[in-house]
């Protein structure tokens, strides 16, 4: 077995389950019909199913004392390891690696989950499958999410620097958790299997920073919406392999955030031709255009008069408006890395959104994760 790079990911394993590679020998195939995927992946290679954006999931249950994982993670992303929904472990796997862990109950049926929590840009990730012992088996994994939603976003949506201490410290790959975003926390309340195509500084018609009011346009939302594998253009997403319930739109913060901003005709141009995207993608179900917090006007009241054009003029009846106030979120332990929700922020942000989805989709949901938000 590789050995694990970071010897803090390394001492938490040995404490909660000791591992080596002697009793996880038998390979099963990551293609295997029993292990399951959660957002967009790419299978085309034999030996190994490839990923990117952010909050991919791996999920299978097992027999047997030891599971292994094989995956070559890239530099700089970092992963989620549950045991039986418990959090074991925080791992980066910056080469070919196989983790094993050990002396689990061979006599129960266990669950694995690992769950992407960094973004494209922190590199591509190569699942090469798991490892067995001699007396263990897969076993289907039950379907327990009974909806599904499709997050179109941006940093906020991906849960960049959800875990960072303060607003001031600078991000680093291992403070971003999609886990943490709001999204996920929604897809949580509901039961309900998510897919995040989201990415840090991406717009509608303008990233982060550009120079210019309009960004290339294959580098903006609109340009990725299509892609299998967020920084591959090559390989084209098969919408009919997977349709959501409804689609969360939050974008705009960085088309507006700083100079110089695009027009108004052209961001709205932009912002129906994703919409267009989605509805080709799908057909006529809800779409939810959120605003904020980390943005006000213009951008607010340009999506907002989209919505209604589009519910007045096209009789789309299922598209809504939601924004959230620029004063949602308090200067301290709303904030983490470079002044993004922190995951009290991200929780106050799912409250805002929770009422709107439930009473527009007719969904019963649970409440206990954001309910210990304290408003400051």
């Amino acid at each position: 077995m590789k050995r694990i790079e970071t010897l803090f990911i390394l001492a938490i394993l040995c404490s909660l389950f000791p591992f080596s590679e002697a009793k996880a020998n038998k390979h099963i195939s990551p293609h295997h019909p029993y292990i399951r995927y959660s957002g967009r992946v790419d299978r085309s290679k034999k030996e190994s199913v490839s990923f990117d954006w952010p909050g991919v999931a791996i999920r299978c249950h097992f027999t047997g004392s030891s599971v292994g994982i094989k995956m070559n993670g890239g530099k700089d992303n970092y992963f989620n390891l549950f045991i039986d929904n418990e959090l074991i472990s925080v791992f980066h796997a910056p080469r070919d690696t196989t983790i094993v862990v050990e002396t689990l109950n061979r006599k129960d049926s266990h669950e694995l989950r690992i769950t992407k929590r960094t973004e494209a840009d922190m590199g591509m990730t190569r699942f090469m499958g798991i490892m067995l012992d001699d007396e263990g088996a897969l076993k289907p994994v039950p379907n327990i999410e009974k909806r599904r939603i499709e997050f179109i976003g941006n940093s906020i949506t991906c849960g960049y620097g959800t875990e960072g201490n303060n607003r001031d410290e600078r991000f680093r790959p291992d403070t971003e958790n999609s886990d943490k975003s709001y999204a996920a926390i929604l897809a949580r309340a509901f039961t309900a299997e998510a897919h995040y195509i989201a990415h840090s500084g991406i717009g509608v018609v303008r990233n982060y920073g550009d120079e210019e009011p309009v960004t290339d346009p294959n580098q903006t939302m609109p340009g990725r919406y299509n892609r299998t594998l967020d920084n591959d253009a090559g390989v084209t997403w098969d919408f009919s392999s997977w349709t959501p319930d409804c689609v969360i739109i939050n974008l705009g913060t960085n088309d507006f955030s700083t100079t110089p901003h695009p027009d108004k005709q052209t961001f709205q141009n932009g912002y129906r031709e994703l919409i267009m995207q989605v509805r080709k993608a799908y057909g006529d179900i809800p779409v939810f255009c959120v605003v904020g917090p980390m943005i006000n006007e213009p951008c607010f009241s340009y999506v907002k008069e989209l919505t209604i054009y589009f519910r007045n003029v096209l009789k789309d009846d299922q598209l809504y408006f939601a924004g959230l106030p620029d004063n949602l979120l308090n200067q301290g332990d709303d904030l983490g890395s470079d002044w993004h929700p922190s995951y009290n922020g991200q929780k106050k942000i799912a409250a805002q959104l929770l009422n709107p989805i439930a009473t527009r989709l007719n969904w019963d949901y649970a409440y206990e994760e954001i309910h210990p938000v304290v408003i400051k």
